[in-house]
This record gives C-alpha cells, sequence and structure tokens, in this order.
C-alpha cells in the first residue's frame, strides 16, 4: 500500500474493563505503525463508576497511550430490571440504537475499516460497517464453547446461532489466537466463511507501581514471608480452573510447603463463584493461605508478588494471562486446551496438564516447588518462547498486513462490482 494516505481503523469494544480482549486492544494501539494507521477506539458501555473502581478499568492506560477513546454511553442491558421479554426488546433496542450511532460515527469519521473486539462488537460494529459499505474485522477466543455453555435456553438454541452465524458471514475478516479456535469457526460458520487469521496476543506490562510489601499488604500476608506464592491472574468464574488449583495447593500444603495462594480477578458472574471457592478452601483447611478477590490496580503489581503461576482452566484459547507469565518468566502449570499446548511445551516452557486433574495439578505444582533450578529453567524458556512470538510489535504487523489485505481485497471487489 505505498503511496496511499494513512488508514483509518475504528476499533470498537464494548467496555474498558480489565480483560484478555480489551488488553489485545491496548496493546495494538501501542505497538500500531501511526506512519501507516490511525487507530480510534469507540466503547459502547459507559460502567458504573462503582463498578470501574470494583472491577478496573483500562482508560487511563488507553490516555497514556495517547489513544482517543470515544463512548457512545449506552445503557447496558444487563442493568435492566423486569420479564424476560422486556429484557429482550431492551437488549433488541440498545444494540440498534449502537449500530446506527457506530454508523454515523463510520460515515463521519471517514473510517476505511472496523476493528470489533468479542461478541457485542459483532452484533453492533459488524453489522454498522456493513450498512456503511467497509469492511468489518472481529477478534473472537473461546466464544465458541462458552455459547456452548450459555446457549442451554430454547429461546437462545433456536435464535443465536442463527443471528451469530449472520453477522459473521458480513465480516470481510476474523481474528483469534489458536488454530483449534480457527477451525472451531470455520465449523460454526459453514459456507461463506471470511478469511480468518490466526494472530496470537501481544503483550507487555507495565512496570508495578507498588512494591512487593505494598502488595502482600494489600492482600493480607505479611510483607516480610519468605512463602512462595502461587497465583493466578483471572476471571473468578469455574472453567478458569481454581477450584483445581486450590485442590493442588492442599496437597501441597499437607506436604510442608510454605505457601500463599492468590486468586486474582473480576467476579464475572457475581459473588456466588468466589464464595464457593472462599468455602471449598474452608473445607481443604487451608483458608488462611488462600486470598480470592479482585484488584482494581495495576495488574503488573500482582505478577510482582507471584513466584509460581497455575493456570488449570478447561476452557480457553490463548489467555492473556499466560503470555503475561511468560514475559516475566514466571514457571507455569497449565492446561492443554485451545491454543495452550501450541505455545507451551511440556518440560521447556512450562508443564502442561490436562484439564480438570487436581492430582496432575498438584504433581506438577509440587515438582516446581521441590526443584527451584528445574522451576527457573522452565520460567527462562517461558520468557524466550515469549520474546519469540509475543511482543506487541509482532502481533501489531501481523495485524496490520491482516488488516491492509482486507482493504485492499474489499476495495478490490467493488470496483468489479461498478
Amino acid at each position: 500500500m505505498a503511496g496511499r494516505t494513512v488508514i483509518n481503523i475504528l476499533s470498537v469494544i464494548s467496555e474498558l474493563n480489565f480483560g484478555g480482549g480489551e488488553n489485545r486492544l491496548l496493546n495494538l494501539a501501542r505497538s500500531i505503525d501511526s506512519n501507516r494507521f490511525r487507530l480510534s477506539v469507540v466503547t459502547l458501555y459507559s460502567p458504573p463508576v462503582a463498578a470501574a473502581n470494583r472491577r478496573g478499568t483500562l482508560r487511563g492506560q488507553f490516555a497514556a497511550a495517547g489513544v482517543k477513546v470515544q463512548e457512545l454511553n449506552l445503557p447496558h442491558p444487563s442493568n435492566v430490571q423486569g420479564l424476560r421479554p422486556i429484557k429482550l426488546a431492551n437488549t433488541a433496542g440498545t444494540l440498534a440504537t449502537a449500530i446506527a450511532k457506530l454508523r454515523q460515527l463510520i460515515v463521519a469519521t471517514r473510517a476505511d475499516a472496523v476493528d470489533a473486539h468479542l461478541e457485542t462488537a459483532l452484533y453492533t460494529a459488524v453489522p454498522a460497517a456493513a450498512s456503511a459499505g467497509i469492511p468489518a474485522a472481529v477478534t473472537l477466543y473461546s466464544e465458541l464453547d462458552l455459547w456452548r455453555i450459555f446457549d442451554s435456553k430454547s429461546y437462545r438454541r433456536v435464535f443465536f446461532p442463527a443471528i451469530r452465524r449472520f453477522n459473521l458471514r458480513l465480516c470481510s475478516a476474523i481474528f483469534t489466537d489458536s488454530r483449534a479456535r480457527a477451525l472451531d469457526l470455520e465449523q460454526f460458520i459453514g459456507e461463506s466463511s471470511p478469511p480468518i487469521h490466526v494472530v496470537p496476543n501481544g503483550v507487555r506490562l507495565d512496570k508495578p507501581s507498588r512494591s512487593r510489601a505494598e502488595v502482600l499488604r494489600e492482600f493480607g500476608i505479611p510483607a516480610e514471608t519468605r512463602a512462595t506464592i502461587i497465583g493466578q491472574v483471572a476471571g473468578l468464574v469455574p472453567f478458569k480452573g481454581a477450584a483445581v488449583l486450590l485442590s493442588a495447593a492442599r496437597r501441597a500444603v499437607a506436604e510442608g510447603h510454605d505457601l500463599y495462594v492468590l486468586c486474582v480477578g473480576d467476579a464475572r458472574i457475581g459473588p456466588a463463584y468466589p464464595l464457593q471457592l472462599r468455602r471449598q478452601a474452608e473445607e481443604l483447611g487451608i483458608s488462611d493461605r488462600v486470598r480470592i478477590q479482585g484488584y482494581p490496580g495495576n495488574i503488573a503489581d500482582v505478577w510482582s508478588v507471584i513466584d509460581v503461576h497455575v493456570h488449570a482452566s478447561s476452557i480457553d484459547s490463548l489467555p492473556n494471562a499466560i503470555i503475561e507469565g511468560m514475559s516475566l518468566g514466571k514457571p507455569a502449570v497449565v492446561s492443554s486446551v485451545g491454543a495452550i499446548p501450541e505455545h507451551v511445551d511440556h518440560g521447556r516452557t512450562g508443564l502442561v496438564i490436562p484439564p480438570d486433574d487436581p492430582a496432575a495439578a498438584a504433581e506438577s505444582l509440587l515438582r516446581l516447588l521441590r526443584d527451584r533450578d528445574y522451576a527457573a529453567r522452565l520460567g527462562a524458556g517461558a520468557y524466550r518462547r515469549y520474546l519469540e512470538r509475543f511482543t506487541p510489535e509482532i502481533t501489531a504487523r501481523a495485524i496490520e498486513a491482516c488488516l491492509e489485505s482486507m482493504i485492499d481485497a474489499h476495495r478490490s471487489r467493488r470496483a468489479v462490482a461498478r
């Protein structure tokens, strides 16, 4: 695309809370070639201040990166009270309003392409781009596995798959972070599937904003402790495997290892699951060694105190937490789901276990606790893998090339149609 003017990309995401999709967009915004691309970010919902304070927001990081964030300030459908028909009608109205406003924004900013992130943007930004006559790409991760869970109700099974396929076929490109997810999407969409590009997330953590002692005290851990900190940074939902981590930790404590467990993340489905985890810790007799809570500040603060990372999820694609841990050279125990086995080599860059297997998690965790030199070698291998595959610059160049290809193909089709 030599000699062309700067390409205007409009990136759309529902909110800017802490999360893998939000961090992918942040690192893309920081690393995109500003000589060739101008990236603007649009959010659909503006969460209540209380929720933002509890869950944390990335708005400050976007501002520090010089990225302009526009907010449509639409009411979040989850806040609507009433019977199901009322909720469904309200959600449909909100999505229709979002499509109309996004189309206006696309026209006003003369965007060349839309870069949609996650499911809500699939239903809003993609049809808005189609109606405005410009191409759109969408980034999706483990959505298909989650759709199978969330679509248990009959009305969802009837309507939602067809709606998703329709919107996916409107896309000019799809981004995902693993070959396994790309295959899932191809099979789900069927005929007329747009090109699917596998581009793992690029990650670079900010420096910690607090000392180790301050962070430990935040979690109620003595600042002078010499205990090993076992950590997981992930949403507090069942499929992320925190329960498996607690079972593994109980065995390690029983063998006499001095440790604390941090399960740090947002209670995405409400307080019931964190409460369930705390009860599990009590039943296992390790509640005094377990901390389950969110951290609304710089997530690098949490990583700075973690010595061993355990991510025993049963549903995942390639979670940012694994890449973040690699970027810091953390020895890790991870499960063999999604793209994780594509990038974590067992015995070289981490220890890979079957999902939903507390015994395997315990054996691997104990191996790292018993042999610190081995754990250090795994951490060093993980850091080398990060440098090879997961820096924001590597990801940004791959996404730029795909966006250019998408825009070129779209313009060629329009020229032929004329």
